[in-house]
């Protein structure tokens, strides 16, 4: 496997956790309060990453969760982005992480639904696929907010929106959303999978779809 820079047992360390940490924002998204329809995204961010920070389970995983971290380039002005909730293994890089992008589903204001999905796809996933996000690794995570609780409308809709672009994303025809291979117990859980530019290595990204309403 190619080692992108990093050693590759960095890169099969962070592999290797994230199952758990999707387990964990998933587990962790069921403690969450009722979302308005309307929520906010860095409010609803804000408030999952305090409680993965204080969740048992995080504290016996071997990694550091992150929020709005930004991961610098090689130069003073190449920011790479804002990245919403970073998991990093206890190493000495700042360049093998898990990042978990964020992003509201529809959203109900005024009596009126916007779906989101292109948001979800050109301002979420495409970051990965340029490589402004998770640029060293091979796998990334994408959380739907869904604020009207009809998770099979916004997995239709993102479905939709990922197949119009599956071009820009790196993708074979038709490209589908596929079951989790990781999170199969997860009914709400997807993956896709991706080439980034001219690299041999396929990227996944995997996706949970969250109700505004978990209780």
């Amino acid at each position: 496997m190619k080692s992108y820079g990093v050693p590759d047992d960095w890169l099969d360390l962070i592999a290797s956790l994230v199952p758990q940490i999707l387990r964990l924002v998933w587990s962790t998204w069921q403690t969450m309060p009722v979302l308005a329809a309307d929520a906010l995204e860095d409010t609803t961010t804000d408030e999952l990453c305090r409680r993965l920070r204080g969740s048992r389970t995080a504290a016996e995983l071997p990694i550091r969760i992150d929020i709005q971290m930004v991961e610098l380039g090689s130069s003073a002005d190449a920011e790479q982005g804002r990245m919403d909730i970073v998991f990093s293994p206890l190493l000495p890089t700042e360049q093998v992480y898990f990042c978990l992008e964020c992003k509201r589903l529809n959203v109900i204001k005024e009596g009126k639904k916007r779906g989101l999905a292109t948001e979800y796809v050109v301002h979420g996933m495409m970051r990965f696929i340029t490589g402004r996000y998770a640029s060293e690794v091979l796998e990334g995570g994408m959380l739907g907010y869904v604020l009207d609780d009809d998770v099979a409308d916004a997995t239709a809709r993102v479905s939709a929106a990922v197949a119009a672009r599956r071009v820009e994303l790196g993708m074979e025809s038709p490209g589908l959303l596929l079951r989790s291979a990781v999170l199969s117990e997860v009914e709400d859980a997807r993956e896709t999978r991706h080439r980034r530019g001219a690299a041999s290595e396929r990227f996944v990204i995997h996706h949970l779809f969250a109700p505004a309403a978990t209780n």
